[in-house]
Formats: C-alpha cells, structure tokens, sequence
C-alpha cells in the first residue's frame, strides 16, 4: 500500500477501509463538528485505488455538487467548515443515490417516457381542450405536444442513447441526415431544448447541448411565401354554391375569417352568448394576451352568416350535425382533402392567410395600426395598453366597413380619440 502526499487540511483525505474489499480507498471530508468539537466526516465514494480516491476529492473541490447525508447526522453537526460543502440533509441517502444513478443511465426514449407524462396533456385533458378550450396547468397545449410526439418519431435513431452522453454533434448528424424539411427540423430542434430543459431540472444532465444546434434553411429558401386572397378569389368564395353542410361550413368560415381577422379557431370557439347581433359585434379570441376576448365588430356583409349558424340553445355558434362543437381537427381535415381539391381556385393560400388579407386591406384604407390591432388582436409596441383597450366598438365598426375587397380610389383615415 503506497501512501501519496499528504493532502492540505480541509481539502479530505483518501483512507484505506481494510482487505477483502472491491473498493478498499474511501474519499473522505469534514463536513463540520459536533457539540464536542468532535469531527463529522462523510465519504463521498469509495474506490479500488488511493490514486482513485485522490482524484475525487482533487475534482470534488474544483467542482462541489451536492451531497446527500441523513438528518439525524445533519443534526449533529454544531459548526461548519468555513467554506461549508453543498450538503441536503435526507432520511434515505442511498435512496436519492440510487435514483440518481438510475437518472444517469436514462436513454432518449426513458426520458421521453418521463416528459411526456409531466409535460404533455392526457387524452382526457385533449378531449378536454378541444370542448372547451380549457388547457392543462402546466403542460403544452395540445396541437404543441402534437408536434412534438410526431419529432419524437423522428428520433427514433437517439432511443437507446443514454441521454446524458448526448452532445450537439449527435442532435446535429441526426437532423442533418434524417431528410426532412425545414419546418419538421425546427420542432425535432424545439423537442430536443424541451428534453434539454426537463433533464436539468431533474439533475439528469449538467449542461443543455440541444440549444447550440444549427438548422439550414435549404427548402426554407423555396417554401411558398405568405400570400392573401385577391379579390376575385373572395368573390369566388362568395359565389361558391355549397353541395353539403361541409363545403358550405368551410366556405362560411373563411368568410368569417376575412371580414373579421379571427384565426379558425378563435371562429370555433365563438360561444353564443358572447353574441350580440344588435349592436353587431361579438367577443371572442385566443392565444394571446392582446387577442383574449376582445371586442370584434361583425361586418355588414357577414352577418347574413351569423343568422344562419345562430342559435340560443347551442354554446357554441358553429355546431356539427351530431350536436357537438365543430373542433379544429374536424374543420382542418374537411379543408385540405375536400373543399381545397374542390376548388383548386383558392389552393395558393392557407387559411390563417385571410387574416393577412384583413390586415392588407384595412391599411390600404388608412385605418390607424393600432385600430387595426385592436380588431384582430395583435399587441401594440408603441402604443399605451389603456389606448388600445379603451378603443370604442363603435370606431371599429367604422374601421371594418371600410371594407369591400374591391378596387377603389377613396382613402379615408380614421382617428383615435385619445
């Protein structure tokens, strides 16, 4: 048995244990005194080497991390070191040893396992989102988490890794060599920051790694800009005879949409009572702050629509034939393999791009941005919240039946009181 140089005091000490062990050196430190001034030590590990032991305690003081002790030794301890170690006192050390030994070992797919269960919403909380728009506390929305199993497919490659071996070289080689587009590389990347984000939390990794990847924007170059309805493609729309209740729910959304700025599912989230016929406006929005129920003024020209789906009895305005809320999936899957195929005439645009057609539309006649943010509900950098939440539904009505989409020469301006 060789003894090495003695260590400086208060930096521990490597001590021999004794024969007939598979780790005979121990890495040992004060962690403080009792009541006696009698020292209270605590091995950090044990080790077939001294040199093993001395190695430990060399990089334990360069890089302290925390350790585990149980409270009744905790307890005892009266003074501390002056520069005391990270220690938690524990009824069950080894249990929280154990379990962080487990963590080390964890692979791409465990992980996964252990986050989608934190973080991503059950069937009951979906089932739930889409009835009522009630999101789970402190999990992704639905159509985010939807995103991010279809990544985790993706990744099939990373599954049996151990997760804390990972580095930026192994998210990179696997984006750069899966063949996917863009858009899918972009929400493997956002999956695997989340990954990153959920095993620091938990002491599973020490650094994240997932957030230096860098994506390329090969297809990003040739994707289709966004575009917004011409006009004759909105008188089209107007002019399309509906064969059954799909095409014409389809038809009058869009219609919705461009007269009003309303994302789909904002329109399918319109609840009944929230409108108001009379005074030709309805509440409604989504998603962001600025955009929460806000005031949206209902333009002469669809509220012919607004009678037709309105009824009382229903929550919702828009209901399916089998008496339940007409949800974005249902609406989604009707619009890109039925009235899109239909008429291929529209089969340029998205249908968030009515929208941009609404916003194109009231600049072009000189409506003040921050009225035009406060109908479609986007937030105004520049502009004072009280301005924008005190404009009138009666200025927004003005602003909205500017609106034609057809070809004129008048300008009008509109003003807000302030």
């Amino acid at each position: 048995m060789n003894n090495l140089k003695k260590r400086a005091n208060g930096k521990g000490s490597a001590i021999y244990l004794g024969d007939n062990r598979e780790k005979p050196w121990g890495a040992r430190i004060t962690i403080g005194k009792d009541k006696n001034g009698v020292a209270i030590r605590h091995f950090i590990d044990t080790f077939p080497t001294q040199l093993e032991a001395l190695v430990c305690l060399e990089n334990y003081h360069k890089d302290p991390y925390s350790l585990y002790i149980k409270e009744e030794k905790y307890n005892r301890i009266v003074t501390f070191p002056k520069r005391p170690y990270p220690i938690v006192p524990v009824k069950n050390p080894q249990k929280i040893v154990e379990e962080k030994v487990k963590k080390d070992t964890y692979t791409f797919k465990r992980l996964f396992e252990e986050f989608k269960e934190m973080k991503l919403p059950t069937d009951a909380e979906i089932k739930l989102e889409k009835e009522k728009h009630v999101k789970p506390n402190g999990k992704f929305a639905y159509h985010y988490s939807r995103g991010m199993i279809t990544a985790y497919h993706n990744s099939s490659a990373l599954y049996d890794k151990v997760y804390k071996d990972l580095k930026t070289s192994d998210f990179q080689t696997l984006l750069n060599n899966c063949g996917k587009k863009y858009d899918t590389l972009r929400i493997m990347k956002n999956l695997y920051i989340k990954l990153d984000e959920y095993a620091l939390q938990e002491d599973i990794i020490e650094k994240s790694y997932a957030q230096h990847i860098t994506l390329t924007n090969t297809d990003k170059i040739s994707e289709k800009p966004k575009t917004i309805y011409t006009y004759d493609q909105i008188e089209y729309l107007w002019n399309i005879k509906p064969e059954n209740y799909k095409e014409d729910f389809i038809r009058d959304l869009l219609l919705i949409s461009l007269y009003t700025g309303c994302r789909a599912e904002e329109i399918l989230f319109i609840y009944t009572k929230n409108i108001y016929l009379d005074k030709n406006y309805f509440i409604g929005g989504l998603k962001t702050h600025a955009g929460t129920n806000r005031q949206i003024p209902i333009h002469p020209t669809i509220k012919s629509i607004f009678l037709k789906y309105y009824n009382p009895k229903n929550e919702f305005l828009f209901i399916m034939p089998n008496g339940k809320r007409t949800n974005y999936d249902y609406y989604l899957y009707h619009y890109k393999f039925n009235f899109i195929n239909k008429h291929p005439f529209l089969n340029n645009h998205t249908a968030h791009e009515c929208r941009h057609t609404l916003r194109t539309e009231l600049e072009k006649q000189n409506v003040k941005q921050v009225i035009i943010n406060s109908i479609i509900g986007h937030s105004n950098e520049n502009v004072g919240q009280d301005i924008y939440t005190h404009i009138s539904i009666e200025e927004k009505l003005e602003a909205i039946k500017l609106v034609s989409y057809r070809k004129t020469n008048n300008l009008y301006i509109l003003s807000v009181n302030q």
